[in-house]
Parts: C-alpha cells; structure tokens; sequence
C-alpha cells in the first residue's frame, strides 16, 4: 500500500531544489556578467537572469543602465565564447541593489 502523505512532503522539497538550483544559476550568471562588462559597469550589476531568450541585468541606478545597455553587444559577443550564448535581447533594469 502506498503512502498517501508521500506526495504531500515530497513536492515542497523538490520545488525547493529546484528554487535552490534557480537562484545559484541565476549568481552564477550574474557573475560572469559582472567579470565580462569593464570594471567600471561590473561594480553596478546587482543582478543577472534569463526570460526565455533574453538576458536582464540588473543595476543599481538609472545612470548606470544606458552605459551596460551600450556594452551589451560585446556582452553578448563574450558570453557565446563562453557557452553563455543569449539568443534575444540584453534587458537593463534598475534594481536597488541589498
């Protein structure tokens, strides 16, 4: 016979795991933003994440956001030699960073 509360306590733990995976993706990815943009525009990116095809960075201030929007190609160009290809578009956001 199988247990019936097997499914109630097995559910949040896999949803949690795979939040758990999403935001270590989601570091990781910031992180090689961060490394590939100019030290100057790095130091702004408070974070970094895919929506479907498309990559958004996040910065901490408006006045930061046209300056990574005119680095994204080279962003782009970066992240393909290193397996990070992006298909869409570079989204800026402004995002107060913690």
């Amino acid at each position: 016979m199988s247990d019936p509360l097997k499914p109630l306590f097995s559910t949040p733990l896999d949803g949690l795991d795979r939040l758990a995976r999403k935001a270590a993706e989601a570091v990781g990815l910031a992180d090689v933003v961060r490394r590939e943009l100019p030290d100057s525009l790095g130091q702004h990116v408070v974070g970094a994440a895919r929506r479907a095809d498309d990559l958004v960075v996040m910065v901490d201030s408006a006045a930061w956001s046209a300056r990574v929007r005119y680095a994204a190609p080279k962003l782009v160009l970066r992240l393909a030699e290193l397996g990070e290809p992006v298909v869409g578009k570079v989204r800026v956001r402004v995002r107060r960073g913690t």
